[in-house]
């Protein structure tokens, strides 16, 4: 295992060669230092000479680097030599820099703040307040050679007591020296966790015994998040904070419910009516365009994203009102239909009663397009193509008109499910959109500080709710096809041969009335010869 050791003073060279070459298996080979400042040449010579002699080993054998004294250089250097420990040396002049290190490394980091010598054995090593996990002992192992052998606060409520007075009582309790060492294990090196906060305090005051924090760097979910989240960085690049603060604000205003998105609803609801009856493509395509459903979800999938409430609700509130807007605007159409002619079931409104599993990937597909395209003004216009795939309103307005036709019959062979199918279209569409638009958002920047870790309990049970829905969904749709596979080859048959007794609409009008008469399916109006 490779080691990074940060470091920026004579003071921290001659306090830290020490501390390596106590860890058993560290060689030349293995070790990389790192001499924080570009211009320190000298520095970096005597820190050459003097862990070579700690080590025992050739000075030119050592690869000891000068780096700027930044948090992003000494991250990229780590992943550039392989490095899969970090070991940070405390100095009250470099603390924030080192806070900052120890905050967004990716691998195991140690900081210390070094007294004396280094702890020769198990019972000069003690944890603060936890027990050491799996992790954290291995860790340990690989940095150190040994693992804390007692905790000193275990009966602590890290919750409610005061954590600081409890660790400094049992420091004189059991008359820690200053070569011993107290070890913090840091879960998540976040602002608002109380051991982090107690551990940063202690190591920035003036006690005489070693401190030591320790992050295990990211588990394997969060590793995986972050080649994920550095793949789609290589592909697209993140969004400067103008162009994603400018983006935050147009999809949170255009999440929030008002008479225009209404409005707009209503018209794009009547006019998929309208071309649903007519059995229209063009019309049912200009419905599609006019609708603004795409904006809250999208609103909704950055509020996930973000682990942003308000926002998820705003943006929840207005699609499940745009719904209900566009279901009643589509049911008044086709009240207003029936004054003038016979219920019509056309080949349109036949397709969308009938979702499938392929529906999902429409959708999921869709909303990576859509909010892709909202991330980068020059594909601006690449958001009509993907509102024309999603389909959101024509299911909608095919639900409500069957609500207006009083269309109740099960037929799967010929119509699908009467207004549940395309209920659960819409449904489908929504859940796979907002899903889909939640990593692009996320990839893009879109997100808290708290990167590629779960930590808002909000947002995963969200996220679960939303998971098990869409897993509901597909298991309903799947159950259909499961059971006609398992069916014999004669029921196979009856059944094709059901499917296959369909009206001929491209004969005359005659000829349709008699097989109309014959296999007693649904009137359909149909023009002349």
């Amino acid at each position: 295992m490779r080691i990074l050791l940060a470091v920026g003073s004579e003071k921290q060279i001659n306090s830290g060669a020490a501390w390596c070459a106590s860890i058993e298996g560290v060689s030349a080979e293995n070790l990389k230092v790192a001499i924080l400042g570009t211009d320190r040449k000298a520095l970096a010579e005597y820190g050459r000479k003097t862990l070579a002699t700690e080590l025992n080993c050739n000075p030119a054998d050592l690869a000891v680097n000068t780096i700027e004294a930044d948090a992003t250089a000494i991250l990229t250097h780590a992943e550039n030599n392989h490095c899969r420990s970090l070991i940070l040396l405390y100095e009250a002049n470099q603390s924030g820099l080192q806070k900052e290190v120890f905050q967004s490394s990716k691998h195991p980091t140690l900081w210390l703040r070094i007294i004396g010598k280094p702890p020769c054995s198990e019972s000069k090593i003690f944890s603060a307040f936890q027990k050491p996990s799996r992790v954290t002992t291995v860790v340990l192992q690989k940095l150190l050679g040994f693992s804390p052998s007692k905790t000193l606060c275990s009966e602590v409520d890290l919750q409610r007591d005061n954590l600081s007075e409890a660790i400094k009582s049992a420091m004189k309790e059991d008359e820690i020296s200053d070569n011993e060492l107290i070890l913090f294990g840091i879960d998540d090196p976040d602002s608002s966790d109380r051991v982090y906060k107690t551990a940063l305090m202690l190591i920035d005051s003036k006690t005489t015994t070693s401190m030591g924090l320790l992050h295990d760097g990211y588990t394997l979910p969060e590793k995986i998040a972050s080649q994920v989240y550095h793949w789609a960085a290589n592909v697209a690049p993140p969004m400067d904070r103008q162009e994603r603060v400018d983006l935050s604000q147009d999809l949170q205003s255009g999440s929030a419910p008002n008479l225009e998105f209404f409005g707009l609803i209503s018209a794009a609801a009547m006019l998929a009516a309208f071309g649903l009856i007519q059995d229209s493509a063009a019309v049912i395509i200009g419905a599609m365009l006019i609708a603004p459903l795409m904006t809250p979800i999208i609103g909704a999938g950055l509020a996930l994203a973000q682990g942003n409430r308000p926002l998820f609700r705003s943006a929840a509130s207005t699609v499940i009102l745009g719904f209900f807007c566009a279901l009643i605007a589509s049911m008044l159409f086709g009240w207003l239909v029936l004054v003038f002619q016979e219920p019509i079931m056309t080949s349109e409104m036949r397709a969308r009663c009938s979702p499938s599993p392929i529906d999902f990937c429409v959708g999921l597909v869709g909303g990576f397009a859509a909010t892709y395209a909202r991330t980068r003004r020059h594909l601006s216009a690449a958001l009509a193509g993907a509102a024309i795939a999603a389909a959101l309103v024509p299911p909608i307005s095919t639900a409500g008109l069957q609500l207006a036709f009083h269309t109740w019959t099960w037929d799967p062979n010929s119509v699908g499910v009467p207004v549940l199918g395309p209920i659960l279209l819409v449904l489908v569409n929504v859940l796979m959109i907002m899903g889909g638009s939640a990593f692009v958002l996320w990839a893009r920047g879109m997100r808290t500080d708290r990167t590629l870790t779960i930590q808002d309990r909000w947002t995963v049970r969200i996220a679960a709710f939303l998971f098990t829905i869409t897993l509901l969904i597909m298991t309903w749709l799947l159950l259909p096809l499961t059971s006609r596979k398992s069916l014999p080859n004669s029921d196979q048959k009856n059944s094709n041969s059901r499917q296959a007794v369909l009206p001929d609409t491209t004969g005359t009008a005659s000829d349709n009335l008699q097989q109309r008469q014959t296999t007693g399916t649904e009137s359909v109006e149909f023009s002349g010869d």
